[in-house]
Formats: C-alpha cells, sequence, structure tokens
C-alpha cells in the first residue's frame, strides 16, 4: 500500500485536485448556516488539496489559511491564488506552527481525516481541539460504512448489455469492452481487501463499526477509512467535541440514519468542548 502522502503530492493528483472548482451540497449548507457569523471567525481549511474551497469561504472570513501536508497541494493553491490568500504545509496530526486557541472554524473536507489510521484519526482530532478557540467549530466529512450501497463496489455487473439496430456490433465491443474492464477493476478491489465476499466483508466491519477499504479513491492504490456514524459520534465525544450533528452529502441537516445511509459521505459538525 502506498503512504497517502505520496499520492497526493503526485503531479498528477495534484494538477487534478488544482482544476476543481465547486462545492459539496453540504459546504453549501454550512455556509448558509453561519452566514455573516462568518465575518468575524479566523479559519482553517485543513486539507485544502488544490484550493477547491477557498475561493467561496476565504472571502467570508476573518481570516483564513489553508493548509495541506503535500506540499505540491500547497504549490498549487499559491498559483492559483496568486498570495491572495495564506497557504501553509502542515500535517493535521501535529500542527506546531499554529498556536493553541488560534482558529474559530476548522474545515476538513473531502474525507481527508479518513486518510490515516485509527490511532492517527485520533491524534488528528485531538490537534484539531487544541486549535480551536473554546466553542470552535470542526466541520469535516468521512466516509460512511454504513452506506446502503457498500458492497455494489466490489460486485460485478455488466450494466446492461443490449444493442440498437442502429449501432449493432459497434455498440456490443464498446459494452463489452466497458464490463470486461469493470469486472476487472472490481476483482482487484476485492484482491486488495482480501476477501472475494463482498458482503461478508462489508458485513464484517460493520460489526466493528469501522475499518479501512480499498475503494475506486486513488485508483485503488490505498486504502480509506470508513466509519458509521454512532462510532464518529463516539469517537469525536472521546476527543473533546459536543454538539455534534451531521449533514447529508446535499446539505440536508439529518440525524435520520436511513437519509444519511443513502449516499458515501457524512458530514460531520461539532464544537471543541473547553
Amino acid at each position: 500500500m502506498l503512504d497517502h502522502k505520496i499520492l497526493y503530492n503526485s503531479e498528477s493528483i495534484s494538477d487534478e485536485y488544482a482544476k476543481r472548482d465547486y462545492l459539496e451540497g453540504a459546504e453549501s449548507a454550512i455556509i448558509k448556516k453561519f452566514g455573516s457569523r462568518f465575518k468575524k471567525m479566523d479559519m482553517l481549511d485543513m486539507g485544502v488539496g488544490g484550493g477547491r474551497t477557498t475561493k467561496y469561504f476565504a472571502p467570508l472570513v476573518k481570516s483564513y489559511i489553508g493548509a495541506d501536508y503535500a506540499p505540491n497541494m500547497i504549490t498549487r493553491c499559491r498559483v492559483k491564488y496568486r498570495g491572495k490568500y495564506s497557504f501553509m504545509e502542515s500535517d493535521v496530526r501535529s500542527m506546531n506552527m499554529f498556536g493553541s486557541n488560534m482558529f474559530d472554524f476548522v474545515l476538513f473536507s473531502y474525507n481527508g481525516i479518513d486518510s490515516f489510521s485509527h490511532e492517527d484519526r485520533f491524534a488528528a482530532l485531538k490537534e484539531i481541539k487544541r486549535v480551536l478557540r473554546s466553542n470552535g467549530y470542526l466541520y469535516f466529512s468521512s466516509h460512511n460504512l454504513n452506506w446502503e450501497n457498500l458492497s455494489d463496489l466490489f460486485n460485478f455487473k455488466s450494466g446492461g448489455m443490449g444493442t440498437d439496430k442502429k449501432n449493432g456490433s459497434r455498440d456490443f465491443i464498446r459494452l463489452l469492452g466497458s464490463s470486461i474492464k469493470s469486472g476487472f477493476k472490481k476483482l482487484r478491489l476485492n484482491i486488495l481487501n482480501r476477501n472475494l465476499r463482498s458482503k461478508d466483508f462489508v458485513q464484517h466491519l460493520k460489526e466493528k463499526q469501522r475499518g479501512l477499504i480499498y475503494d475506486n479513491s486513488l485508483n485503488g492504490k490505498a486504502s480509506v477509512y470508513y466509519i458509521t456514524r454512532a462510532e464518529q459520534i463516539r469517537q469525536l465525544e472521546d476527543a473533546g467535541f459536543k454538539n455534534i450533528t451531521t449533514y447529508s452529502r446535499n446539505g440536508t441537516n439529518t440525524g435520520n440514519e436511513e437519509k444519511l445511509n443513502e449516499d458515501g459521505w457524512i458530514y460531520y459538525l461539532c464544537e471543541a468542548d473547553k
């Protein structure tokens, strides 16, 4: 397994991330929720990547720092924004360059926290709490282990092999090639996860309420952390956070498990309990 930092620091991935220019529905929802309150907040945009979220949050807050542990990501941000905002190389697990009680709002988007092991994940949460002021906010996303379609990541499905009369065999060959490629990709993920019975594998992780999975992200070159909502709330409470609420990826603020499990990501909003 390759180290996540090496992957994110590669030219190809950092270039790809630098091209991204949008907000997830849950990110737009948090901007709407805080509104003018952002004007009084010092913000840390951790795991900023290529600066996808910068242009949307930075103009709203009192002060803004974008941070990432991949140097090439920070380079892309500085080129992209031409010195307009501050960007720093920093590992969330040990943010020595930031003082305690320095920020009012920390954003850790795009499941950045899922790049770490269980132990490092807790270290990251403790560090985030340290740099937040009392009752400061953490908002982050994480892979949802109870996602209703999780097992489908590893199951081969043909996707339909029908053809129409107009395109005939050309469509058949194209669809056949696509299906074979998809089949090999999913077989590879099953092998990487060391379990060809996907439902049994996923069920085992659900019983533990957390675990590492090779999925479609990063081309299957590194495993990512998946966690249930209940376990993530427990971890946040253990790390010293309170008033924990959840958002669906499309931006619905809800604690309804059925609604949240329609998607592979859950966003968490919580406050530092100091």
